[in-house]
């Protein structure tokens, strides 16, 4: 008889015989799937490298553009010379690149503000350049004026007017009739073959007029549509909100432009916040009392295939301490005006209070008139300014 198999072999040989397939080959469906995650890697890596190669170095533009209040004092302004002081110091800090003002009708008033760029090196255009050449006034009152300019860092290449071909009602007597509006056109180069294409643009204002509204929005979109730069920048005061839906001017801009509020904040709540207006904001000295609507934007479009993010969009409150002439010789240091300043901020909330529907009913809260406060931080205009930082990519091979 054989030798009997010990326990440890008959354990052994009770144990499942252990599967020496590689575990690549169990299954049919491995080898494909590995194959096809490669492949995806493989792709992914090479768009990478193309897409790295494809864009140029990206471009920052920082842009604000501010409805200055330019109407003359007589006419229902506020504080209008002191304001544009304020308007020129603000633009000669040199914050942003480009700057879209509009509303600013009057010839001694573009001529302040100017004399603060012309410290600076950017450029700011004429009267003239963005109006119907030898129509505007300015002088006198705002008749056949557009009320738009633009400050530039960039040396301006190209400049160009487009008046409306509608305008407001002869018998509403709102001065819209008697206006130009239209939209203003210059040309810059950031960087050497980089071109852009910088709009600004002024629609007629109060709810009754969203007729010609309408038309004058489509006019800007069909003109931004046209532009021939590699990037395309329009910005203003449209006189819509998106909440008016009477018209179509609102779908009209976002259906055919890219907003950089919209994409910014992305849900209308976010945009809608009563913080964010640019009109009858809580915080504006002016218009608080007309509740928050939102008639500023910045808008944008890239030729081909060209991109355009949206880094940063705010909604500034510029305000301004205003002194008296008595307070302001009493300041000899800079030490002391920033003291003053801090006594002067603390004062603000109760002399803000103020300024209510009644007294502006009444007339009495006309700054240059006031004799109770002997200074006030005021804003800059009855609207608020926007602000937008894009980063522009331009396509290697369009």
């Amino acid at each position: 008889m054989g030798d009997c198999p010990s326990m440890e072999d008959r354990i052994l040989l009770l144990q499942p015989e252990v599967s020496r397939t590689p575990w690549w080959k169990k299954s049919k469906y491995t080898c494909p799937l590995l194959f096809i995650i490669g492949v995806c890697c493989l792709a992914t890596a090479i768009g990478v490298c193309l897409y790295k190669n494809a864009y140029e170095d990206p471009i920052a533009l920082s842009i604000l553009s501010l409805n200055c209040w330019g109407t003359p004092g007589s006419m229902g302004s506020y504080d209008k010379e002191l304001r544009m002081k304020e308007i020129g110091k603000m633009i000669e800090k040199q914050e942003h690149d480009v700057y879209l003002l509009e509303e600013l009708w009057m010839r001694p008033d573009h001529a302040t503000v100017k004399s603060y760029v012309d410290k600076t090196d950017y450029e700011m255009t004429e009267v003239g350049d963005l109006a119907i050449h030898g129509w505007c006034d300015g002088r006198v009152d705002p008749l056949y004026c557009s009320g738009l300019a633009i400050v530039s860092k960039f040396p301006i290449l190209e400049k160009e007017f487009r008046v409306f071909s509608v305008h407001g009602d002869f018998w509403w007597n709102d001065g819209e009739y008697y206006a130009r509006k239209g939209v203003g056109r210059v040309r810059i180069e950031p960087r050497p073959n980089i071109t852009v294409d910088v709009f600004v643009t002024h629609t007629a204002a109060s709810d009754y007029n969203y007729w010609y509204r309408q038309i004058q929005t489509q006019e800007v979109v069909d003109y931004v549509k046209n532009s021939t730069a590699d990037f395309a920048i329009l910005g203003g005061d449209f006189n819509i909100d998106p909440r008016m839906r009477n018209e179509t001017t609102y779908q009209t801009l976002t259906s055919e432009l890219n907003g950089a509020m919209q994409e910014f904040f992305v849900y209308l709540s976010e945009i809608l916040n009563p913080r964010r207006a640019t009109y009858g904001n809580p915080d504006n000295n002016y218009s608080h009392e007309f509740g928050p609507q939102l008639y500023d934007y910045i808008f944008h479009r890239s030729k081909g295939w060209n991109s355009v993010i949206i880094n940063i969009f705010d909604v500034p409150i510029l305000k301004a301490f205003i002194l008296s002439e008595e307070e302001s010789a009493n300041v000899e240091s800079a030490e002391s005006k920033e003291a003053m300043f801090k006594e002067m901020g603390e004062r603000y909330n109760a002399t803000a209070a103020n300024f209510t529907a009644s007294t502006a009913a009444e007339g009495e809260h006309k700054l240059e008139k006031r004799s109770a406060e002997k200074e006030l931080n005021i804003s800059l205009s009855d609207h608020e300014a926007i602000t937008s930082s894009v980063l522009l990519f331009k396509y290697r091979w369009n």
